[in-house]
């Protein structure tokens, strides 16, 4: 079976901020006349540092102009931001978490860029694997932001996940799948989780039901919700589950047989052989000895004595020894076939190879005499005699057959001659 499903932890993917940075440069500087030509044509060549993949040039040329006087606390903040930027450029979460902070401390930032600051902090502070921070970070941007989209609430609840906030989690993931017009399969994924963390079985089944219905032929969700309704006590969905997986195809060996022992276990021994029997035909179980006695077994439960007596005929076809041959007797006995059960118990015995021939021999000479065959019956019981186990019930049936040929002689001696015609 799966294992319960996992979380992972997912690298945050990080807006290219610089981009963000010099859009709107121009009309800001027009507009407020805080931005002077010297620190706007600096920022404009270190963004295009950055896009040649110069980042080092970048990020010294604007070390450089941080450390300037003259400059604005706006233009300080900007510089700051597009810092950050190039630290994130670098994968050097930290420093580019400290300068972006530094950013919106001092705040001379428009309320519109800063939020892009703060949204950009919190993915450099959770990439950086410092969730805490970061999820105070996207909580704030979340209450200033008047329509958040979707993945925000997402990337807060694998954050909420990662700090084990489950009941957090569910409620931003529940929120973000309700406002997406499109369908998540790693939103539904984490909502999974989160509702397995909380041990909530049911839910979780709810959700893979719906990852199925989008991916009816992954088989990971299929033995993921079998065992979600194993721990919600439901053992029929769970096996019917794995039931559907396997006409699909899904299934391996062991996982096919596991529905066929979880059907036998709840009573449901015609379902069982049927998999089973499929499995064969298919050969998704490999035909061994082993199994074929299985689907036996299914089949004596489901009291399909013929499909029974047709495996184990085959199956005594192939076997070198006379055991199969025995066990087919012995159901042939059960259903008073007496004649074809001591064909089959005399074919076991002459095959050889048995655990207890004595116990072959009685039954031989059961068959026998039910058949009405007294004289073999006799010589197989007096064959018998000479295996310790079974010889005290041979010895009874040799008085029983004695007797009775007693009795026939007594009565064929009273009887008149038929008359000469």
């Amino acid at each position: 079976m799966s294992r319960l499903p996992t979380c992972h932890t997912r690298q945050f993917r990080l807006t290219s901020g610089l981009a963000l940075v010099f859009l709107c440069i121009a009309p800001l500087r027009a507009a407020e006349q805080t931005l002077s030509q010297k620190v706007y044509d600096q920022l404009l060549q270190a963004q295009e540092l950055t896009e040649q993949r110069q980042n080092q040039q970048a990020l010294s040329q604007l070390q450089t102009l941080s450390q300037d006087p003259e400059l604005s606390p706006y233009e300080v903040a900007l510089v700051q931001q597009a810092l950050g930027h190039v630290h994130a450029s670098l994968e050097q979460y930290g420093q580019a978490a400290d300068v972006f902070q530094q950013s919106l401390a001092s705040q001379a930032l428009p309320p519109e860029r800063a939020q892009t600051v703060r949204y950009n902090l919190a993915q450099i502070l959770i990439a950086a694997q410092r969730y805490e921070e970061g999820a105070r970070f996207l909580e704030l941007w979340l209450a200033e932001e008047a329509q958040p989209k979707p993945q925000a609430r997402a990337s807060l609840a694998q954050v909420y996940s990662q700090l084990k906030r489950y009941a957090d989690a569910e409620q931003n993931i529940q929120q973000a799948i309700r406002q997406a017009g499109t369908f998540h399969e790693e939103w539904h994924q984490l909502l999974l989780f989160v509702y397995v963390e909380q041990q909530q079985w049911s839910q979780a089944a709810a959700v893979l039901n719906q990852l199925l219905h989008r991916q009816p032929r992954k088989k990971t969700y299929w033995l993921q919700l079998s065992q979600m309704y194993i721990e919600a006590g439901q053992q029929g969905r769970a096996a019917s589950a794995l039931a559907l997986a396997h006409k699909l195809g899904l299934l391996e060996e062991q996982e096919v047989l596991y529905v066929v022992q979880s059907y036998l276990h709840l009573g449901l021994p015609y379902k069982a052989g049927d998999i089973l029997h499929t499995g064969l035909a298919t050969q998704t179980v490999a035909d061994t000895p082993a199994h074929q006695e299985l689907l036996v077994t299914c089949w004596l439960y489901a009291k399909e004595y013929q499909r029974a007596l047709d495996v184990l005929e085959r199956s005594a076809q192939r076997a070198e020894s006379g055991r199969l041959d025995i066990r087919r007797a012995e159901l042939l006995a059960q259903l008073e076939r007496w004649s074809d059960a001591a064909l089959a118990a005399d074919l076991g015995i002459k095959k050889g190879g048995l655990e207890d021939t004595g116990h072959a021999y009685i039954l031989l000479g059961i068959a026998q005499y039910r058949s009405g065959n007294l004289a073999a019956s006799k010589d197989t019981f007096t064959s018998a005699t000479s295996h310790k186990r079974v010889a005290r019930q041979a010895g009874q049936w040799l008085r029983i057959i004695n007797q009775q040929e007693r009795q026939d002689l007594e009565r064929s001696a009273e009887s008149p001659p038929s008359p000469i015609a």
